[in-house]
């Protein structure tokens, strides 16, 4: 079984834990969940026989990164549609804890990246499940999505991110919050539009080093891990690379006069 076998078993044990519990009329919160994760979660519950209620909840409409929650069945009523709101409703506190705001100010020193205030948690202990979305909203200002006791903890511990001085506190973000996610542009040419070939262009190292990576598993196509070098990503798709981040593949044309594969592309910062 592979690390990822693993994990994923790991993860639909968890869920049938949280369904026994919510079928005992006990509210459940998950923790946080990457989009792939949140597939193989959704697709276990699809096909269960529970009567609870379940949704995703990131803290705001279009959030990547959501707990899952499991709600008591007889919360079903005729009026009821929006879960987040009845979630709220039933149970305020449980709700407040799950999904906190913190809002993240650089002193202007240097340009912070998503990847900074990553690093930045994490060294200071916090796994990566009790955190949601980080929203980078210009060089020197993040919302960070989080669990409520992280939260707290992140208020007293949190410094510096990278090597500037920060300030950290709590905010709200408003119902119809919107993320602007911020793209840095890729253009390039590839010898083919083989993943293998197209992360090599992405991550700046040898076609050798992409194929190493993708065979260890370091290497996901739309949230699902890729083995296979030869894969053609499509349009639009989306691709991860474990320590170097993620992109979206814009386009790859036709060859050039030598032969070569347009490459246009984005980097999520």
């Amino acid at each position: 079984m592979t690390a990822a076998d693993t994990e994923r078993a790991l993860l639909l044990a968890r869920v049938e834990d949280m369904v026994a519990r919510a079928e005992r009329y006990e509210p459940c919160v998950g923790p946080f969940l990457s989009p792939r994760e949140q597939y193989y979660a959704l697709q276990a519950l699809k096909t269960s026989a529970t009567d609870a209620i379940w949704f995703l909840f990131g803290g705001y409409p279009e959030s990547e990164r959501n707990r899952l929650v499991l709600l008591p069945s007889y919360l079903v009523t005729e009026e009821a549609s929006d879960w987040v709101a009845v979630f709220r409703d039933a149970f305020p506190e449980l709700a407040a804890e799950a999904v906190m705001v913190l809002a993240i100010e650089g002193s202007g020193y240097r340009k912070l990246m998503h990847r900074d205030y990553l690093g930045s948690l994490l060294a200071l202990g916090i796994q990566r499940d009790k955190l949601g979305d980080i929203i980078v909203q210009d060089d020197f200002h993040a919302l960070v999505f989080c669990d409520g006791a992280m939260a707290k903890y992140i208020l007293q511990e949190l410094r510096s991110v990278g090597s500037d001085r920060v300030k950290v506190k709590a905010t709200v973000v408003a119902e119809d919050f919107h993320a602007e996610r911020r793209l840095r542009p890729i253009s390039d040419t590839v010898a083919t539009p083989r993943l293998d070939s197209i992360v090599s262009s992405l991550v700046g190292c040898s076609r050798e080093k992409a194929q190493d990576l993708i065979g260890a598993g370091s290497v996901e196509l739309n949230y699902e891990p890729c083995l296979k070098n030869d894969k053609m990503p499509d349009e639009g798709a989306i691709i991860s690379v474990r320590g170097h981040g993620k992109y979206v593949i814009q386009s790859v044309s036709q060859q050039t006069k030598k032969g070569r594969c347009r490459l246009l592309a984005a980097q999520y910062d």
